[in-house]
């Protein structure tokens, strides 16, 4: 599910706009608009989080020795479950009190599909480091379920349920307070979470399969981006802060080629499928149904290419240029699936669900993915710097009983 939620959200083109709970009554608020715990207990707290130091990218053989990208990892859990460890470092325990059911139903998209819920005050974060795979697994599967349970003096707490109806984890609420460095972190964490919903959305739609096809494309994107994994693989195995660091900096340089070259040939996909789909007769379908794949595949792979690249340019301390590398991939992405193309004004998006090969699992993704897209990647991130910051943290509520 591609979900980021922020409350004004629109789609200017569409007119359609994003759904979501009334964030106006907020379950932290009392009746003043105050915040409704206890006195939290402050964790350690810098106003500038350091840069990430943990260079931990490539994680499995495929990632480290392999060459068949579609067999990698998709680089972004990791990456998140380390910014979320930062922010984790900065929290403060928040005991809520008297939890309304629409705040449950903001909780339980954070926990169910790990997205981020932006609301009038407050952005409320997904914490990866506290959130275990194996029970997100059994939440998607309907195996757990979101349910209230009331504790000490009266009070509701949202809790994990077994298929039985027994509390098996408890959900914590984490506050971090704002500062530069948590609010830089924050962005980090919405612009991974968002590419990493793109990228499982485009791989339901069609399956990724493996990426040798054409010797130019191969020269062109595959292997700049494997001699950058070469550099990062170095760079984790250096203990010399100085030799990891140009490692790092070679790495950049090899994904911006292969970044530079994903957006070429997005754009020259697009351009011979204007052209083979100009007139409804005599079209030569496995020349649109190839051009058709090698958009949806660079389209992933970009994906993939720009979530490291940012990983990267955090590590080396380059958040100006983390930030730029995501505001020129936001816009491109916004544009294929929002800018009208040629004398049908139809999107790069809307060819391609013209000519797509849908099957009954399938059927009309393109036309929802270009929906949400429109909505969700106008999201600007520069109002996440007024709003407070919420981790939702899943721990065994025996732990939990006494906070």
């Amino acid at each position: 599910m591609f979900l980021l939620i922020y409350v004004e959200a629109a789609s200017a083109e569409s007119g359609d706009v994003l759904e979501t709970a009334d964030c106006e009554s907020e379950s932290i608020y009392n009746g003043n608009n105050q915040p409704s715990y206890q006195e939290p207990i402050p964790a350690s707290h810098d106003e500038n989080l350091p840069t990430v130091h943990e260079l931990k990218i490539l994680v499995t053989e495929e990632d480290m020795y392999g060459v068949d990208i579609t067999a990698m990892s998709d680089f972004f859990d990791g990456y998140v479950q380390q910014l979320t460890g930062e922010l984790n470092q900065n929290s403060i325990v928040v005991e809520v009190a008297n939890l309304p059911i629409a705040n449950l139903g903001i909780i339980s998209d954070i926990v169910h599909h790990m997205d981020v819920v932006v609301s009038s005050d407050y952005s409320y974060l997904p914490d990866f480091e506290h959130l275990p795979k194996n029970i997100r697994n059994k939440l998607y599967k309907g195996i757990y379920k979101l349910g209230e349970s009331r504790q000490v003096d009266g009070n509701l707490r949202p809790v994990i349920l077994d298929e039985n109806g027994v509390r098996v984890k408890d959900i914590t609420l984490k506050e971090v307070p704002n500062d530069h460095g948590t609010v830089e972190t924050t962005r980090n964490i919405v612009s991974q979470l968002q590419m990493r919903q793109l990228f499982a959305k485009l791989d339901s739609i069609q399956e990724l399969q493996s990426y040798q096809i054409d010797r130019d494309r191969d020269r062109d994107i595959v292997t700049p981006f494997l001699n950058a994994r070469d550099n990062i693989l170095r760079a984790q195995k250096s203990e010399s802060t100085e030799v990891r660091t140009d490692y790092i900096k070679k790495a950049v340089a090899e994904l911006t080629t292969a970044i530079n070259a994903s957006y070429t040939d997005l754009d020259t996909a697009i351009t011979h499928l204007q052209k083979l789909t100009r007139w409804p007769i005599f079209q030569r379908t496995n020349e649109i149904k190839k051009y058709i794949d090698f958009f949806t595949r660079d389209l992933q792979l970009v994906t993939k290419f720009v979530g490291v690249q940012t990983h990267l340019l955090d590590y080396l301390g380059e958040s100006r240029s983390a930030v730029l590398e995501l505001e020129r991939y936001q816009h491109i992405i916004h544009g294929f699936f929002s800018k009208p193309l040629g004398a049908k004004k139809s999107s790069a998006a809307m060819l391609v669900h013209k000519h797509f090969p849908y099957t009954d699992a399938n059927r009309n993704s393109w036309v929802h993915l270009a929906k949400e897209v429109r909505t969700k990647f106008q999201l600007r991130l520069d109002i996440l710097e007024n709003k407070n910051i919420i981790l939702v943290s899943v721990e065994d509520y025996d732990n939990a009983e006494g906070k």
